[in-house]
């Protein structure tokens, strides 16, 4: 790709080399300017000085021609003539004063044939009777021919206009006259010059128009006056050139100016002698030729660069006009190949590129369109395949409904929406995720008279949008406040399970049947997730239960161990929590809890139940217990990592442990954890040859061995859950009973014999359980015991007479009959298992509360 030297950009590409032209065409511009302006502003200066004398040799020609306008209409006055016609030379005197005082000439007078002055007014220095014309202007006078002529009258030199009068055989002459003298070259000269003189034909100075004293435009005032007062060798070679030729200028330094002098030779328009009447002279200062040509020359420069500055911002308005929309063009291009087709361009005007912006908005648009309708299929079908990894990668209910309600919301670009579940027994809606715009979380009553119920209760889906008039919709979803809502029903093959609901605060949106079909291929997902979750949590279940029965076996052998595995289950719990661990690890570890003794199955009886301390021997034998537990374990597929847990929860941090001598990190983590719980246990419960200790000296003991029986990072979390649950009263194997009121007994009595009863239903079925619940009531009666049983409830009707230690020995009198009946119909192993899981189903203080007050199976 060739290169372009003023950069890739168009806009440079332009106005760089329109600066490059315009400044080097400035500055050729401004040299040849300044090279040609020397000459230039001479030839000026000559042609002002020659303007100069020309316009007052024309401006003296212009006065005499006014003169004899005025002489001619004077000579023309009837009374004159009539006065002339009778002789009347005083009436012809008084005329010719009235006329000079209305006609304002410096002098008017009347002259004979003879020349003689026969009327006179205005000039002291002519007389009556006296001489005024020269021999030549007589000769033409005689001839009654009207001129212009220079005339000396008086002590004045005047110019005088010359108009016959002929009466009769008689021919007088009127004489018009203006003084040429300063003022009147001053006035004719009009400022055409620094300077003006009029010299006569004899080089004598006549009139002269200066620089006044105090003028500030010379500064040599004085010396140009005495260039015309005295004239210098100069200016009188100047007058004797322009009496040869016509003109002649002359160059004259005065002080440190240098001035044009230019004289001109006048002859008077009509003159009959063409005679040369004097010389006008002009006198133009250099300094302003100089002055000018610095002017012109600045001028010339600061409209060159006006000019360039001017092409630049032409061409770069040009440029713009050009590029920016070329440019926004572009970028509009390049925004489209990234994927954003909300690209607008706006070039205002109306022009091709214009057209072609048009053009290009449309194309976006149609490219919007179609890349929204592919974006929201992409979009759907991403969505669907994120929201099946999902539904496979968790099996916690409401993490699954709260991601599954996120991807729908998302696929409608909505942000609200809700999950519903009915519950089986209560038949209640319970809301397991909610998006909505307000921070408080809808109640029950809202659920009720929600879409939800609807759309549950009928098993099909349930549209709203709002009305497309001006009447202002309401409200159609009572949980989300939406004005448009979509729910579609969570249907499996037992009905409908819940319902999912999308809804919009948009008047203007509206749910399509696309919207129905993409939101129920979502429900269906869903509703498969559901089932597989379900299924999962029975299979838990299941292997719960298993893993409990297992563990009541082995407790089964030593009846001093028993409820063993579940407070170490209890105590692993607690540590998991405070830890964080997460829920596939805190599964993992109940089962090891309840398993992690499954080994002492291959320990003889005899050292179990041995109630004194063990041999060496014999401790040798125990220590094989967590790996006869771990191959026990290893041929069961559990679905988590329950093997090692149970093979090294006997190791110590310090690396001293049994039966691998595993170290430090070494050791599982989740071993270390059981390690604690169980260590715990054994310290606070009851062995045949030591009584427990209490839990703040199994504490201690905890901390003391911190670093080398117990892991460190793991005895401090443990020590302080510990504290926090003795502070709440939550933790703790005795519990005062002074505060303990009958109620919470037969609470607790009830709930461990309905749970116990239920768990027999589970595994027997509903008629066998329908026989121990017969059996119970037979064997209640007979003892006279306020209990009955019916339908897996327990209903006591303890009376007022009977102490609460007659009622909680007649309590575990009642535990032992349940014991008794249903080990004979499932074996006594799995009695313990029922009491397990009754008991796991009670709080902490209850289940404290059971143990300290015996009422366990025995």
């Amino acid at each position: 790709m060739r290169r372009n030297l003023f950069g890739k950009h168009l806009y440079n590409q332009i106005v760089i080399p329109l600066v490059l032209a315009s400044l080097v065409v400035g500055v050729v511009a401004t040299i040849v300017a300044v090279y040609f302006l020397g000459g230039l502003t001479d030839t000026w200066v000559d042609q002002i000085a020659k303007n100069a004398v020309s316009n007052l040799g024309t401006q003296l020609n212009h006065r005499a021609r006014d003169v004899g306008r005025v002489a001619d209409m004077a000579a023309e006055d009837d009374r004159l003539r009539s006065a002339l016609r009778r002789d009347d030379m005083v009436e012809a005197r008084g005329l010719i004063t009235q006329m000079n005082t209305a006609l304002e000439f410096d002098n008017m007078m009347l002259i004979d044939e003879a020349g003689v002055v026969v009327a006179t007014t205005g000039l002291p220095g002519v007389e009556l009777g006296s001489q005024a014309l020269r021999e030549e202007e007589r000769s033409y006078t005689d001839l009654a021919m009207a001129h212009p002529a220079f005339l000396d009258l008086g002590d004045e030199y005047t110019l005088t206009s010359l108009q016959p009068i002929s009466i009769g055989s008689n021919i007088y002459t009127l004489a018009l006259s203006w003084v040429v003298d300063d003022d009147f070259l001053a006035t004719i000269a009009g400022g055409v010059a620094d300077a003006a003189c009029f010299y006569d034909q004899d080089m004598e100075r006549v009139a002269c128009t200066l620089p006044q004293e105090g003028d500030d435009s010379f500064a040599q005032v004085e010396e140009i006056r005495a260039v015309f007062a005295e004239p210098g060798d100069e200016v009188i070679e100047a007058l004797q050139e322009a009496s040869v030729s016509g003109e002649s200028s002359v160059r004259v330094t005065v002080g440190d100016s240098d001035y044009e002098v230019r004289v001109s030779e006048i002859t008077l328009e009509g003159d009959p002698t063409e005679a040369v009447f004097g010389y006008v002279v002009s006198m133009i200062n250099h300094d302003v030729s100089e002055q000018a040509g610095r002017t012109t020359t600045n001028l010339i420069t600061m409209w060159s660069i006006f000019a360039v500055l001017a092409l630049v911002g032409l061409g770069g308005w040009v440029a713009r006009r050009v590029s920016e929309p070329l440019g926004e063009l572009t970028e509009g291009a390049r925004k489209i190949a990234d994927g954003d087709f909300s690209t607008k361009i706006h070039v205002s005007g109306s022009n091709e590129i214009s057209d072609l912006a048009e053009s290009f908005n449309q194309m976006t648009d149609s490219l919007r369109e179609r890349s929204e309708s592919l974006t929201k299929k992409v979009l759907e079908l991403a969505t669907l395949y994120e929201m099946s990894r999902a539904l496979g990668a968790t099996l916690d209910m409401d993490m699954l409904l709260d991601s599954v309600l996120d991807s729908a919301l998302r696929i409608f670009n909505l942000d609200s929406g809700y999950v519903t579940i009915r519950d089986q027994e209560t038949g209640l809606l319970d809301l397991k995720a909610w998006r909505g715009p307000g921070a408080e979380r809808p109640d029950e009553k809202a659920l009720r008279s929600s879409m939800s119920e609807w759309v549950i209760r009928e098993g099909r889906p349930l549209i709203f949008n709002p009305s497309s008039g001006e009447q202002e919709s309401g409200e159609v979803d009572s949980v989300t406040g939406a004005l448009a809502a979509l729910c579609v029903p969570l249907v499996s093959g037992e009905g409908a399970l819940g319902a999912i609901i999308v809804g919009s605060h948009d008047p203007e949106f509206r749910f399509t049947s696309d919207d129905v079909r993409l939101l129920s291929t979502i429900a269906n997902h869903v509703t498969i997730a559901i089932g597989n979750i379900e299924l999962f949590t029975s299979l838990q279940e299941a292997y719960l239960s298993t893993v409990r029965s297992l563990a009541a076996a082995v407790d089964a052998k030593d009846t001093y161990t028993r409820g063993h595995s579940d407070r170490v289950a209890q105590f692993a719990d607690i540590l998991a929590e405070q830890i964080d661990l997460s829920v596939e690890q805190r599964t993992a570890l109940e089962m090891a809890a309840y398993l992690h003794d499954i080994g002492k199955i291959g320990v003889k009886e005899e050292i179990l139940l041995k109630p004194g301390r063990l041999t060496d021997d014999e401790m040798d034998q125990m220590r094989h217990h967590p790996l006869i537990g771990a191959n026990i374990l290893k041929p069961v597929g559990f679905p988590w990592p329950i093997t090692p847990i149970v093979r090294h929860h006997h190791e110590r941090w310090d690396g001293g442990g049994y039966p691998a001598g595993l170290k430090g990190e070494e050791i599982p983590l989740l071993a270390r954890v059981l390690t604690v719980a169980d260590a715990f246990e054994a310290m606070i419960a009851d062995r045949p040859y030591r009584a427990g200790r209490s839990e703040e000296e199994g504490i201690i003991e905890l901390q003391r061995c911190s670093g080398e029986q117990f892991d460190p990072g793991l005895v401090d979390p443990f020590v302080e859950a510990m504290a926090r649950r003795f502070a709440e009263g939550e933790v703790g194997l005795a519990v005062s009973l002074d505060d303990v009121q009958p109620d919470e007994v037969r609470a607790i009595f009830v709930a461990i014999c309905e749970g116990m009863i239920n768990s027999f239903r589970k595994l027997g079925g509903p008629r066998l359980a329908a026989n121990v619940e017969q059996e119970l009531n037979l064997a209640f009666e007979e003892a006279r015991f306020p209990v009955e049983v019916s339908s897996g409830r327990l209903t006591v009707h303890f009376d007022g007479d009977a102490t609460m230690d007659e009622e909680i020995k007649a309590m575990q009198h009642a535990l032992r009959i349940v014991d008794k009946t249903m080990g004979r119909m499932s074996g006594h192993t799995l009695v313990d298992h029922f009491y397990s899981d009754a008991v796991a189903g009670l709080s902490d203080r209850m289940r404290r509360l059971a143990h300290s007050l015996d009422l366990y199976v025995s």
